[in-house]
């Protein structure tokens, strides 16, 4: 077995351990030291203030976290000020510098790379002001990073992918790389096909964000025209399976062509269910995410500390066998993630 997939399989194996306990409250401790607790107190954590950054609101993950932290926060009788960037970094960058001046009580990164970020992040470490990111990377001077493991996440749909290809064929991916969450998966990707040595990558191509949905269609629907002769296709995030799996219906290649993909919204679960060519994906607790950075945030503007400043959760494996119900959401604590799970 390749080097870097046994660690990879073995960072999924001790995860699993720990990431049941994730989802009831507890925090992994493999990560990093405990965060220090935060001098910027609110009287009993109520009437906070909350400067809330989403790099892009388009996506539906993104937006699924802010709406649980926002119902999340405003249950403790926080207040929370959003800024959607629409894709540009730097004005999500501004606006969370402005939050800072105004006297915000802490700073919440929805998705952005947390490197990316880094002017903000020393401007509220300056002032002691939590600086709590959702999906951003674990970086110096962050009160706390909340997520799921995107590189385990990768590594499991990619070796699931190899093994119903039967270890041999050809795969066409498609990702965008501009968030943290979605290079995790990547390496994830590349770390499983470095031992997967009969499988072959076709073609990579990096999507272009905003208009994911009609590239990924264009980009597939043209690849598919000059090249039929692939197994599968992997797509960093399920905004793209829908115009994918049309290209592929509508080159004729229903029957022989799986694909693959990452988050969890219910229009992929659609297709799971519909018996298309898209056949699996890890589902992410958005929801619980975003209410577990509310009270990390409670926890920090309290006076508290963290176990670990990484709080990895749990997500769920979606395919034919465990789709939920139309309208229905897996039940996040008793939700099979590993295949062999399935069932038991």
């Amino acid at each position: 077995m390749h080097g870097k997939l046994k660690v990879l399989l073995g960072a999924a194996l001790m995860s699993v351990t720990l990431l049941t306990a994730c989802t009831s409250g507890a925090t992994t401790n493999n990560s990093s030291p405990g965060a220090s607790a935060s001098s910027n107190k609110v009287n009993d954590v109520k009437n906070a203030k909350i400067g809330f950054v989403a790099v892009n609101l388009n996506s539906p993950s993104i937006t699924r976290i802010k709406d649980s932290f926002t119902a999340a926060a405003q249950a403790r009788g926080w207040t929370v000020e959003t800024f959607d960037g629409q894709g540009d970094q730097n004005a999500t960058n501004n606006a969370a510098m402005n939050f800072i001046q105004r006297g915000f009580n802490a700073i919440v990164n929805d998705s952005s790379p947390n490197e990316q970020m880094s002017g903000v992040i020393d401007a509220a470490a300056a002032k002691k002001v939590p600086f709590v990111s959702i999906y951003g990377g674990s970086v110096p001077n962050i009160s706390a990073e909340v997520g799921t493991n995107e590189t385990v996440n990768g590594a499991l749909i990619t070796q699931e992918m190899v093994n119903a290809m039967g270890g041999n064929g050809r795969v066409l991916k498609l990702n965008w790389t501009g968030l943290q969450a979605l290079r995790d998966r990547d390496n994830g990707f590349h770390a499983v096909l470095q031992g997967a040595k009969g499988v072959q990558v076709a073609r990579e191509i990096e999507i272009k964000v905003p208009g994911q949905v009609d590239d990924a269609y264009a980009q597939t629907t043209n690849f598919l025209q000059s090249d039929k002769n692939i197994q599968a296709i992997w797509v960093g995030f399920d905004e793209l399976a829908p115009p994918v799996v049309r290209a592929v219906e509508q080159a004729g290649l229903k029957d022989k062509i799986k694909v693959y993909g990452f988050d969890g919204n219910p229009f992929a679960w659609d297709l799971i269910r519909s018996g298309s060519p898209y056949k699996m994906e890890p589902a992410n607790p958005f929801e619980p995410m975003g209410t577990k950075a509310v009270d990390t945030l409670a926890t920090l503007l309290g006076g508290g500390t963290l176990p670990s400043k990484v709080i990895y959760m749990k997500p769920c494996l979606i395919n034919q066998q465990t789709v939920p119900t139309p309208g229905k959401f897996p039940d996040w604590n008793t939700c099979p993630y590993f295949p062999g799970s399935i069932g038991s």
